[in-house]
């Protein structure tokens, strides 16, 4: 006998969670072992579940679903069928990242065709991981505005750090930490070139290869002869300005 595919369900609405587990019932290989109301649970949850499967929500209140995926560590991600009201543009960058995807209301023929293309991923070698890094990347690009949060880890949990309360990016053995008033926390961004674009230009600067500053947090300027400069900024943390960002940073403090 086949091995149930052990699946997660995350949305906020538990009317609809309630649904699609109602409309999973007739797939006995399909085993439901937890639900997820929020983001920041779902990630949670598959860390702790290790599931095979994922529907998972877009439009929630904390982490969307493309955040949900960005927290997550790529040789544990289980195959993702989104569950969506995104306009034809979204649907068009699922198919081509090779996911699948149900507009809601969920509708049971659909959710079939769903299950039947899962069924065959799962029996092909290609990682899960692959394709939901394209979507990433596809999602990146078609960003049109600037970050407002930065979901970070603290501990055994997750925080969503509003942007103007970071005051620094520190890249460090191949995770970027956050810096805020509140300490240092480790995020799932790899580079700080993934950052660059997704932060507005008129308040974050690069300042070296290691680090990206909050110019309203810089509390204060030590200058070297070199055309180096050390940055305190106001969470404490110092930054160090290399000699090749060094001309760029004294004009936009018009120093």
């Amino acid at each position: 006998m086949t091995a149930a595919i052990r699946c997660l369900i995350v949305d906020d609405e538990a009317l609809a969670r309630r649904r699609l587990q109602r409309l999973l019932a007739p797939y006995p290989d399909i085993e439901v072992v937890g639900e997820a109301d929020c983001g920041t649970q779902a990630v949670l949850e598959i860390e702790r579940l290790a599931p095979g499967l994922a529907f998972l929500d877009i439009q929630m209140p904390d982490l969307d679903g493309f955040e949900v995926l960005s927290m997550l560590n790529k040789d544990t991600l289980p195959e993702i069928v989104f569950v969506t009201a995104f306009d034809q543009y979204a649907i068009q960058a699922f198919e081509h990242a090779a996911l699948d995807y149900l507009l809601k209301p969920v509708r049971s023929e659909r959710l079939g065709r769903a299950v039947e293309r899962v069924r065959g991923r799962l029996a092909s070698p290609q990682p899960a991981a692959e394709s939901l890094q394209e979507l990433l990347r596809l999602n990146l690009n078609r960003c049109t505005k600037y970050l407002q949060r930065i979901p970070v880890r603290s501990r055994q949990s997750i925080r969503i750090i509003p942007i103007d309360q970071v005051a620094g990016l520190r890249l460090e053995d191949g995770l970027v930490y956050v810096q805020t008033g509140e300490g240092e926390f480790w995020s799932k961004y790899t580079t700080l070139s993934q950052l660059e674009g997704l932060l507005d230009p008129e308040r974050f600067m690069r300042v070296h290869r290691q680090y990206i500053v909050n110019l309203e947090h810089v509390r204060e300027v030590q200058a070297f002869d070199n055309q180096t400069a050390r940055l305190t900024l106001t969470s404490g943390h110092q930054a160090q300005v290399s000699r090749s960002y060094m001309k760029r940073f004294r004009k936009l403090l018009d120093w």
